[in-house]
């Protein structure tokens, strides 16, 4: 159980949990209220820009342990395919993050890269030698090291992102539609093979609408504190909101009524609460129930 509720535990471990909590209502209210004192904890810590710092340094040492030995294993398994993937330009290592978890790593040149669920880095071959080049298919947060010398470049599916030493958040999904990059402090290029397209200011975000990069002013940094396992959403639809839910659980929603999709909510969930007790809060006050089939991973709201 205590895996379970500070986020660490396997998907076995994770299904067994799951299984008890429904076997009786008296079992999921005692789940979530041993969930609501971890939160409470959390959250009386405080979530301002100081605070946070201190709080993901925190939280560093006390995980450093088991990310280490499943970073170790993805790192590995990087370097043995590596050159299958890229061919004439093969990463010197490649770490994935499985569905459901987060990580962060410090590369080379101590540049610190928070890894959202379902993401993949690849780190070029002679990164810091003459460049600083990485690959990226998912979300990441950047805290890249100062250097004038040698630009730090991430590559994506869309456009790449060219820095001296920042911070800024990048997502890029692959099998997913959606581009954007957040500048949050420094200043950014954003480009495509031939030419820079756009330079970014602290505080602005640009994505890709369409065909066409949009910039926009960026003031919703809650969002941002995935790196913390906080999913947060604000005045978003349910549409959008079970969209990331489906991504980061792997569950499929079903709904009764597609108007349901169209309701918006303003919320912040640990995302190691789990599925269940996140539903739970979500619906609270909306009149609508849900069942979670387990086995087809499939969760059905009704009203």
């Amino acid at each position: 159980m205590n895996k379970y509720i500070s986020g660490n535990a396997t998907d076995s471990q994770i299904e067994e949990v799951m299984r008890w909590a429904h076997e009786d209502p008296a079992n999921m209210k005692e789940l979530e209220v041993l969930r609501r004192l971890n939160d409470e904890v959390i959250w009386n810590a405080g979530i301002d820009a100081q605070e946070s710092r201190s709080q993901n340094r925190k939280t560093i040492v006390r995980r450093i342990a088991s990310w280490s030995v499943a970073a170790s294993i993805l790192l590995l398994v990087g370097f043995s395919v590596s050159f299958l993937l890229f061919g004439h330009k093969a990463p010197s290592m490649s770490v994935f993050v499985p569905m459901g978890q987060r990580t962060e790593l410090a590369l080379g040149d101590g540049t610190h890269v928070w890894l959202n669920s379902g993401s993949r880095l690849d780190v070029y071959e002679g990164f810091n030698s003459r460049t600083r080049e990485v690959k990226l298919d998912g979300e990441a947060y950047f805290s890249v090291t100062k250097s004038t010398e040698k630009p730090f470049v991430v590559h994506t599916k869309s456009y790449n992102v060219k820095v001296m030493g920042t911070e800024f958040n990048v997502c890029s999904y692959t099998n997913a539609p959606e581009w954007s990059v957040v500048l949050v402090n420094g200043q950014v290029e954003v480009c495509d093979d031939n030419d820079v397209n756009l330079v970014l200011t602290p505080n602005t975000k640009a994505e890709l609408v369409g065909d066409k990069l949009v910039t926009s002013e960026f003031s919703d940094h809650d969002a941002l504190l995935w790196r913390r396992g906080i999913m947060s959403f604000e005045d978003a639809s349910f549409h959008e909101i079970f969209a990331k839910l489906e991504a980061y659980f792997q569950v499929d929603f079903q709904v009764e009524d597609s108007e349901i999709l169209d309701r918006r909510s303003t919320c912040k969930f640990m995302i190691s609460d789990g599925i269940d007790c996140i539903m739970g809060i979500l619906l609270m006050g909306e009149n609508l129930s849900y069942e979670f089939d387990i086995d087809e991973r499939v969760i059905m709201i009704r009203r």
